[in-house]
Parts: structure tokens; C-alpha cells; sequence
């Protein structure tokens, strides 16, 4: 089973299902050219080898076994419960009516919105006016992105969820999910043809090739492991990366490793916070100091100081 942030587990592996198409004193060369940027390495990896060969090996050794995959959201024990016995359902807009409505009421001014909500369901769902979320289910390929880098998961749940409680009652109604259920990771054994199907949702892999492109999921196994052979210590889950996988039928409970519990996150990062959920594009980290050093008062702060620019009530 491969979890890419975890390569002290997986790269002796793709090391030996590789062995057959890499020249003698690889390890050396690439210690020596020292790549500064992770994919460099990959580079000099495919001017020294057969690039092909290199992908087909890889394709392989994905196919071969179950890649790990991670979806970050909110629940209540209820809907954990739920997901345990009938797996990761793609999403139906209207059944998220029932959340909406859940967080949303707590706000003053919901009776004079409620009314919207179906309208806006509909918007964002099968009419998909921004992006497309109807019939998806999404993974992705990192724990350490999830949690840490792109984590507005956690912190507020289901994308399509923010984007109607934004469009309903602004930043104050996005921050309202924030209270509802609580932030579960839940980690999915995905077998390796149904992982490299899913992370081709549009394209496949064919086509992906003959455009000169490398597959997803083997671009980011090889970028890793080529430069954790140029510099021994490096560590894939430092990378955060965002590669996802999208599936269009259920992803069966018998895919599901576990449905972890996380600690709340303070606030998402915000340069991976779809815009909607902020209002407008900007950061409320102030100057010199990181938003993981602030305090939950010093945090209403700064969003109290974004919202009195934008002149939001």
C-alpha cells in the first residue's frame, strides 16, 4: 500500500520495480548534481533513462497494489456512522440541505434568507455556476496538504457547502460551518487501476502521454523519489501536495481504512481558501506573524479588520 507521504515505506520499493531501466552509478550522479528545485531531479532522471520505460515501470508498480487517499471534511458522529456503512457517497446537491440549514439558522438575519436556500442549492449544484461537485466524490493524495496546506476541508466542511452559505449570508455564513460537526480526515485504500482511473478524470492516461505530459500520480511518486535520491533525508509529506483523484460512483465502505478525528485547525490556509469563503482575495495573517502563532481573539481581529475594509456590516 502506498502513502506518498510516507516514501521512507515506498521508495525502496520503486526503487526495485525501476532497477531494470536505470544505469549503473544513478544514486551517485544525482548526489553530485545536488538539484536545488524537487524537480530537477526528475529531470536529470529521464535525460539519463528511458522516459518511457521509467513511466511504464511506475504505471505498473501503482497498479500493483492500493494507493492511499485522504478526504478532509466535517461530520457528526451520525454521518460518520452513516459513511462507515455505506461508503463515500458522490455528492446530491439537495441532500446537503439538511447541513445547510443546520449551521445556517444560527445566524440573526436567517429567516429572511432561508427562503434562497433551494435557489442556491441549485446553482451550485446541478447548475454548476461555479466549478462542477454534483456526482464527485474527491481524494487526494496527501495527508500533510490536507491538514496542513489546503485544510478549509476541516475547518468548514464540504466546498460546495461553503459556496452556498457564502452566497446566502456572506463570510459570517461560511463561518457558521466552522461550528458544525467536526473535522475528519478520512484515510481510503484505493486500488491502483481505480486510483490512476480517478486521477485522470477528463483525460486519459493515452492521451495524457501523447501530449508529452506525465501521468498524474506517477509524475509525483517520481518526482519525490528521484530527488529523495539526491538528498537521502528528504521527506515527500513536506511537499503538501495537492494531486486528487475524482470519483463518480460510490467509493465502497470497504475501501475505508479508518475516519480520523482531527484538531479543529485555527483557520484555513488562505491561499488555498476558494475566494467566495473569503469575500474577496486576501490574508489575514497580519505582518510578522504566522497564522498558526495567533490566538483565537487575535484571529476575530483580523477578520473583523478584512471585514471593515470590505464594509461588510
Amino acid at each position: 500500500m502506498l502513502d506518498f507521504d510516507c516514501i521512507d515505506d515506498w521508495a525502496g520499493q520503486l526503487s526495485v520495480a525501476l532497477e531494470d531501466h536505470l544505469p549503473d552509478g544513478i544514486v551517485s550522479t544525482l548526489v553530485g548534481a545536488a538539484p536545488e528545485f524537487i524537480e530537477d531531479a526528475r529531470d536529470l532522471l529521464f535525460e539519463l533513462t528511458d522516459k518511457d520505460a521509467i513511466i511504464d515501470a511506475t504505471l505498473t508498480w501503482i497498479r500493483s497494489t492500493q494507493v492511499v487517499g485522504y478526504h478532509g471534511t466535517r461530520l457528526t458522529d451520525t454521518e460518520v456512522a452513516s459513511i462507515q456503512d455505506l461508503g463515500l457517497l458522490p455528492l446530491k446537491a439537495c441532500a446537503r440541505r439538511d447541513r445547510l440549514s443546520r449551521a445556517l439558522s444560527a445566524h440573526p438575519r436567517w429567516n429572511e434568507v432561508a427562503d434562497n436556500l433551494d435557489t442556491a442549492i441549485q446553482a451550485y449544484g446541478p447548475g454548476a455556476s461555479v466549478g462542477q461537485r454534483e456526482n464527485q466524490v474527491y481524494l487526494t493524495l496527501s495527508r500533510a496538504g490536507l491538514t496542513q496546506s489546503f485544510n478549509h476541508y476541516l475547518t468548514h466542511g464540504s466546498e460546495f457547502d461553503q459556496r452556498v452559505a457564502h452566497e446566502l449570508l456572506g463570510i459570517e455564513g461560511t463561518d457558521l460551518l466552522r461550528h458544525d460537526g467536526r473535522p475528519r480526515l478520512i484515510h481510503v485504500a484505493v486500488p491502483g487501476n481505480a486510483a490512476l482511473d480517478a486521477a485522470h478524470p477528463y483525460f486519459d492516461i493515452e492521451d495524457i502521454r501523447a501530449r508529452g505530459d506525465l501521468p498524474n500520480l506517477v509524475g509525483d511518486f517520481l518526482m519525490a523519489w528521484s530527488y529523495r535520491l539526491a538528498h537521502p533525508n528528504f521527506q515527500a509529506r513536506t511537499l503538501k501536495v495537492d494531486s486528487g483523484m475524482v470519483f463518480r460512483s460510490v467509493v465502497p465502505s470497504d475501501w475505508l481504512l479508518r475516519i480520523e478525528t482531527v484538531a479543529d485547525p485555527i483557520m484555513p490556509s488562505v491561499e488555498t481558501m476558494p475566494e467566495e469563503a473569503l469575500g474577496k482575495t486576501g490574508s489575514v495573517e497580519p505582518e510578522g506573524k504566522a497564522l498558526e502563532d495567533m490566538s483565537d481573539e487575535e484571529i476575530d481581529q483580523e477578520l473583523a479588520k478584512i471585514k471593515a475594509k470590505q464594509g461588510d456590516p
